[in-house]
């Protein structure tokens, strides 16, 4: 029902707002009128503000007391019946029954006035009065424009102006107005307008556009970041996950945005659920060698142990005695080879780095264990006779056993191909053989070329002088096409290995595990680890109180948003341009979702359904909450023409509705 005639007028005395209104002709006599007050907005529905009176066949009902200077927003509820049945009114009727008006304050002005005047009127004037209630007429006026005036100062406030003037204020600020949001919410786009317009072209800016404009939920995506680079390699952070004592894997958790494009951490751990990693990472000058704890379970802030010009990578780390010893290959500023250095820290002050020795040729990619004797045992690639060789010293409390290190004994042919991926165990349970390198070498496939395979030998005793080294054992493969890399083993009970690596036996870059047992020497049935469609490299196994801790690079997506808001976006930066593989086929249908972080070349088409693979194509994944494609369209195409206010110029929006 619609009512007619409806005012709100402040009352001249003050403090009070007059609501009047006629019914409809032919309104049956048993119906009656609520009248509801809200302070900011119109009340919805009758129990959605302050109640200010009620009856049937009532026309008019005075608002007091009230607030002078403040705007009052009133809905009027047509009802029949006792206890009130309330109309279901249509959009059009709720918001035809609404009126508004702002009450006033009595400032006396016209007892100011009467006061002024000089004393012969007030005696002429005590008996009848007729002089104060002339002055009435004006200063009832200067009330009404002193409350207005007074008033005003909120004018510039979205909360407590009248709602009549919040286009008016919009205006001001280029803000175009929804009018068919309630009167809260436009006062709240106008509050938040400013913030919006500082982050315009910034993701939450867009989600925020398209709740607003459409009520949809929304995922942002950069195409840029599918667009094919030969010069992007992949970028892949540090992760970690949790094997508890039932043997369960808790999901990985990322544990550090530090990026790398190959190599593994080194990890020391510590007493009861902590450790200490070391890795290299990008930063100005160059690559840095940079720690992190593991306190207690919880990750802390990363910080720099090596930072000096030049470049140092590929980490390793053991204790000895008191003593933290760090080992890592570096290249000086201008220099053409990579050599070993290293620092030791006792207490928490580390030492000057210093080469680990003179020479003029590369060495790379060193793996430190400590045993059992107080030893530590240092392996790495050094480059001679025109090939790589696998070089080795045992350091006693002193100095170390060897004055020329040792070169790990030819076994076959083989041998001299090159050799990457270098870890080194010790297996302290073990009566023998303690002390186990693990590495990959590349070798020859179908049509000319090569895949890489992990192999393994071990040493009997701890006299580095001593040649008891065991034959070259290969790791079991699936197919002669897959890749076996970056080995980490661990002790697992004092008869057995448990060996993790990266394989692309699925595919793409993925975890496995086995376990060797060392009496038989046999090895069991390789497990996958962690399913998905990301890369996993580079795993480094570590137990703690609380279970095996294991790290492992990934270019995995990071996610941004809120969950509370809906906004979400994926960081596909780190996926990088990598090699398709056929046989990933998992990857495949993420052809065009919002998940893909697969490369694409260049998509110069305009054409419908195409065009997203470029520079300057931001991916819009709507979820209509309506079925119909008339109704989808229609709000695509509202939403289109707002959006440009909102986009960075460079950037062009494309709607893809899930």
């Amino acid at each position: 029902m619609k009512l007619l005639d409806i005012t709100a007028k402040a009352h001249p005395d003050g403090h009070r707002i007059d609501i009047a209104w006629r019914y409809p002709p032919g309104t049956d006599a048993s119906v009656g009128v609520a009248v509801v007050r809200g302070r900011h907005d119109y009340p919805a529905t009758p129990k959605d503000g302050v109640p200010v009176d009620e009856g049937v066949g009532i026309t008019t009902v005075t608002d007091r007391p009230v607030h002078g200077e403040r705007t009052y927003y009133y809905a009027l509820f047509p009802f029949t019946g006792d206890p009130p049945v309330f109309d279901a009114p249509s959009t059009d009727d709720a918001r035809h029954n609404r009126t508004t008006a702002m009450a006033t304050t009595p400032y006396g002005f016209a007892e100011l006035l009467h006061s002024l005047l000089p004393a012969v009127y007030h005696r002429y004037d005590a008996e009848r009065s007729q002089l104060r209630r002339f002055l009435e007429l004006p200063g009832g006026e200067l009330d009404r424009l002193y409350s207005h005036a007074r008033a005003a100062l909120g004018l510039v406030d979205p909360l407590c102006v009248d709602g009549r003037l919040l286009p008016l204020l919009a205006h001001w600020i280029g803000w175009h107005t929804d009018y068919r949001l309630p009167l809260a919410a436009q006062r709240n786009e106008v509050r938040s307008a400013p913030h919006i317009y500082q982050a315009i072209g910034s993701v939450r800016v867009l989600d925020a556009t398209v709740a607003r404009v459409t009520g949809w939920t929304n995922r942002t995506k950069e195409f840029v970041h599918n667009v094919a680079r030969t010069n992007e390699p992949e970028c892949q952070t540090l992760w970690g996950a949790l094997r508890d004592s039932q043997g369960q894997w808790s999901e990985p958790a990322l544990a550090s945005v530090h990026f790398v494009h190959d190599g593994r951490p080194a990890a020391v751990p510590g007493p009861g659920n902590s450790a200490q990693l070391f890795y290299h990472t990008r930063r100005a000058h160059d690559w840095d060698i940079w720690g992190k704890r593991l306190a207690d379970g919880v990750w802390q802030p990363s910080a720099p142990v090596i930072s000096r010009p030049g470049v140092d990578k590929y980490p390793t780390a053991a204790v000895q005695g008191d003593t933290l010893r760090l080992y890592w290959q570096g290249r000086a500023p201008g220099e053409s080879i990579w050599r070993i250095w290293h620092a030791d820290r006792r207490g928490e002050k580390w030492s000057a780095p210093a080469l680990l020795k003179e020479g003029a040729s590369d060495q790379r990619t060193p793996a430190a264990v400590a045993d059992d004797e107080g030893g530590l045992w240092l392996f790495w690639l050094e480059q001679g006779a025109g090939t790589w060789q696998l070089k080795y010293n045992r350091r006693d409390a002193t100095d170390w056993q060897l004055p020329t290190p040792a070169v790990l004994p030819s076994d076959s042919e083989h041998d001299a191909r090159l050799k990457d991926d270098l870890f080194v165990l010790f297996h302290p349970g073990a009566t023998a053989p303690k002390l186990w390198v693990f590495w990959a070498r590349q070798e020859p496939a179908e049509q000319k070329q090569t895949r890489w395979h992990i192999v393994y030998r071990s040493k009997q005793g701890l006299d580095p002088n001593a040649s008891d080294w065991s034959p070259v054992r290969r790791l079991t493969r699936q197919a002669d096409g897959d890749h076996d890399r970056q080995p980490a083993a661990r002790a697992a009970g004092n008869d057995a290995v448990e060996l993790f690596w990266s394989s692309t036996r699925l595919g793409g870059w993925a975890l496995f595990r086995n376990v060797l047992d060392i009496g038989s020497d046999t090895w069991g049935t390789a497990q996958q680890l962690f399913a998905g469609t990301h890369a996993m490299r580079a795993p480094l196994a570590l137990d703690t109180e609380a279970g095996t801790l294991l790290l492992h690079r990934s270019n995995q997506s990071l996610r941004h948003g809120s969950t509370a808001s809906g906004a979400l976006t994926l960081d596909h930066r780190y996926a990088g341009t990598t090699t398709v593989d056929t046989r990933a086929r998992d990857r495949l249908p993420l052809h065009g979702t919002f998940e893909d972080p697969q490369r694409y070349l260049y998509d110069t088409a305009r054409s419908a359904g195409r065009g997203r693979i470029t520079r300057d194509a931001v991916g819009l994944y709507l979820t209509p909450r309506t079925e119909t494609s008339e109704e989808i369209q229609a709000a695509v195409s509202r939403l289109a023409g707002v959006l440009e206010e909102f986009m960075p110029v460079s950037a062009r929006p494309v709607f893809i509705t899930e």
